[in-house]
């Protein structure tokens, strides 16, 4: 299965990321806009923890421009979403 990350917002504040599986779409319940620091970091190990879950039996896509944001928005090192680009393809 083909997993997909975006994101819900615009360039100026990022307010969800989005996680699509087939025809099943996951949005984050916290507006990351509105959230403090601490909840966007624990919101980050959350979503690491279920990418290395999923990318065991399935292919995950994330775009360079969402990929960048969605690590800069969720104080990730950077770079740390990259060991998905080439996950089960």
């Amino acid at each position: 299965m083909k997993i997909k990350l975006g994101l819900r917002g615009n360039s100026d504040a990022i307010n969800h990321v989005i996680i699509k599986m087939d025809d099943l779409t996951l949005v984050t319940g916290d507006n990351i806009f509105l959230i403090g620091e601490e909840n966007r970091i624990k919101m980050g190990e959350n979503i690491i923890k279920l990418l290395d879950a999923l990318s065991v039996d399935n292919e995950i896509e994330i775009g360079d421009n969402v990929k960048s944001m969605i690590e800069r928005e969720l104080n990730m090192e950077k770079g740390t979403l990259n060991k998905y680009e080439n996950c089960n393809k």
